[in-house]
């Protein structure tokens, strides 16, 4: 009779069976072709899974992430502060306009709009108005050679960090990915945004984006969550900085995460601007947002001090 090898746990496995076990998994997932349609419906999440506990990798989604998060990874929190000298050259960079853009007084007025007849109770109805904002900004941007495009609940991959406790992943989705890119790869990006965006060798030109969180209210408290999905999406594209934007459409706060070379990590952001209830803040906001997008990948301030 042949001998019945004794059926193990996976905390009964030594280091060295974990790490076979861990080769023929990622020789059988390659070999799979995840298209397929005859593979069982989440087998490739559930090989995931499986590596995942092998490895150790505790997991959680971008919504679940807070300040102890940061902390736990080492990434350092920091101010950005407004120049005032330049606060003058920003607004007037926001009321900016080119031909065929999106009229500031038309912008007040969908704005006024919005506050009149839309609930913002929900983070659906923040979101109207974000998307007038961007809207404004992207019109103004779009003339010339380049283009800035909204991908709208864009899903970011599994991503890996090390940390003193263990190894531990991220994922989810980004609710506003802003991205700038030559104007000629405009429809490659909007009809397939996760495949434009996961082969970027094949844009000549340069690429970039900006990260945006929407919060109904307190704002602040959605930046952790931000600065992972930013943190998450340099190491996916192999950039060291990347700016975002977390807002509940009335209130604005601009920061730029940091990975540096030395292995440290760092988010600064800054303090909350709003749009006023006379929308005095409008034109700040604009040119915060231009300057933002025009930067993404840049860790030189232009209108901030630190």
């Amino acid at each position: 009779m042949a001998h019945i090898s004794k059926r193990r746990k996976l905390s009964d496995l030594t280091a060295g069976d974990t790490n076979e076990l861990l080769d023929k998994l990622e020789e059988f997932r390659s070999n799979l072709d995840e298209g397929d349609q005859d593979l069982p419906d989440g087998l490739m999440d559930k090989l995931q899974e499986l590596r995942d506990k092998l490895e150790d990798v505790k997991h959680t989604s971008f919504s679940r992430v807070d300040p102890t998060t940061l902390l736990s990874l080492k990434i350092s929190s920091g101010p950005l502060f407004l120049d005032s000298d330049k606060r003058q050259e920003v607004e007037t960079l926001g009321l900016a306009e080119s031909p065929g853009c999106l009229l500031i007084g038309t912008t007040r007025d969908l704005i006024n709009l919005v506050r009149g007849h839309v609930s913002t109770v929900t983070e659906a109805g923040c979101r109207i108005l974000i998307n007038i904002l961007l809207l404004r900004v992207v019109s103004v941007m779009c003339a010339g050679a380049t283009t800035v495009n909204i991908i709208p609940e864009f899903s970011l991959p599994r991503t890996t960090f090390n940390r003193d406790s263990g190894k531990c992943s991220f994922s989810g989705v980004v609710d506003f990915l802003v991205t700038k890119l030559p104007t000629r790869y405009t429809n490659f990006l909007l009809s397939d945004p996760t495949t434009a965006l996961g082969n970027p060798g094949y844009i000549e030109g340069p690429m970039t984006s900006n990260i945006f969180e929407a919060k109904r209210d307190n704002a602040r408290f959605a930046l952790p969550q931000a600065a992972i999905a930013a943190a998450s999406y340099c190491q996916l594209q192999g950039l060291f900085t990347v700016r975002g934007v977390v807002t509940s459409g009335e209130e604005w706060i601009f920061f730029v995460y940091e990975r540096r070379e030395d292995g440290t990590r760092l988010v600064r952001s800054s303090p909350e601007y709003s749009l006023g209830h006379n929308l005095e803040g409008l034109a700040l906001i604009l040119g915060l947002l231009r300057d933002s997008i025009d930067n993404a990948t840049s860790s030189e301030h232009v209108f901030f001090t630190t």
